[in-house]
């Protein structure tokens, strides 16, 4: 699956209900297996308005809708939309567990100064997370392909949770966030690899978005 996610930021003054049924009917209207849009719920960072989340068979079948997506996002109710391209990466479910209602997207960009091994034990201690995060119904961690906007972002981090609680409780709060990850993105602890300002965003979902 080739996926698309982009971070909409409207202009002061714009509805966003409005331009919400706007974009869900532009994307509705050329096909996508999975498609989410929804309104960014209180909490995030960097996270704009609006998501707009597309999953599609490949990236031809994404190169061939792409100028309808582009338009609506050129619309004068946008003041930017930036966001990242990418094929699916390490992806995962727990057994039996029922579809989250709410999405969560993590975009971060690796320092290029990072070394090899510093860049594996980043990435492994990310996925170790679901092992101890209870409330994570499903998850995945891509490279990024093609990255738009202020920050050229290497990696997308995706959930599906229960409820906005579980992201701003279980998640932020547990030991294995604050004593095993956060040191890649404190610039006082030596391992430091993600310096650039996070794009941490999450609205809620009615369909399960991850392993389809």
């Amino acid at each position: 699956m080739f996926n698309l996610t982009r971070i909409v930021h409207l202009v002061a003054g714009a509805n966003p209900d409005d331009f919400e049924t706007r974009l869900r009917t532009t994307v509705d209207a050329i096909g996508t297996a999975v498609t989410v849009v929804g309104r960014t719920l209180p909490g995030a960072i960097n996270g704009g308005d609006l998501i707009a989340h597309l999953q599609f068979a490949d990236r031809d079948e994404w190169l061939r809708v792409r100028t309808s997506v582009d338009e609506i996002l050129a619309s004068p109710s946008v003041e930017k939309a930036y966001g990242v391209e990418y094929h699916c990466g390490t992806t995962g479910r727990a057994p039996g567990a029922d579809p989250g209602t709410l999405y969560r997207a993590l975009l971060v960009r690796v320092d290029p100064s990072a070394t090899q091994e510093s860049l594996e034990q980043f990435e492994s201690d990310i996925l170790s997370m679901p092992r101890h995060i209870s409330s994570m119904r499903a998850w995945r961690l891509s490279p990024v392909e093609t990255s738009t906007g202020p920050v050229s972002w290497t990696h997308v981090w995706e959930q599906e949770f229960r409820e906005v609680g579980d992201v701003t409780g279980q998640y932020l709060d547990h030991p294995v966030h604050w004593a095993v990850v956060d040191r890649w993105f404190d610039p006082e602890c030596p391992e430091v690899v993600v310096r650039d300002r996070v794009c941490h965003t999450f609205c809620a979902v009615d369909r399960v978005v991850i392993g389809q």
